[in-house]
């Protein structure tokens, strides 16, 4: 085999961004996507969800966004807009990893957890909901 690594010399840190992470956890209350389920039927389960995670990127950059529930990992293609560095995730049954990469894939970023709300909290009323 043709170690790539070595003969293209992408051992340093600049090959390889990281990605932060952040585990919510579950809430008790949400309903579970069932496991037969379409995309479009997933999807209105998760909009009934009502708890939502309060996540800042920092510092301030383009990014994706995904997550990582059980062995199901997605992360959205397009990127995340932010109001003040901060968006919103709904928040299911289960615990749950989000995660960002930057759109440059060279930056260095941060994942924080602000605060677990939910839908109706007025300080938040403006805030980018995913």
């Amino acid at each position: 085999m043709k170690d790539l690594k070595k003969i293209q010399n992408l051992a340093g840190d600049e090959f390889w961004p990281t990605m932060p992470v952040v585990t919510v956890s579950g809430d008790d209350s949400a309903p579970a996507i069932p496991m037969d389920a379409t995309q479009p039927e997933g999807e209105e389960v998760v909009q009934a969800w009502q708890r939502v995670a309060v996540l800042e990127v920092v510092p301030v950059s383009e990014a994706y966004w995904g997550f990582m529930a059980g062995d199901h990992v997605q992360f959205m293609n397009v990127p995340v807009q932010l109001l003040e560095g901060k968006f919103g995730v709904r928040v299911g049954d289960g615990e749950v990893k989000f995660f960002v990469i930057p759109v440059d894939m060279k930056s260095r970023l941060e994942l924080k957890l602000v605060e677990v709300t939910d839908m109706n909290d007025a300080k938040y009323s403006d805030l980018p909901l995913y």
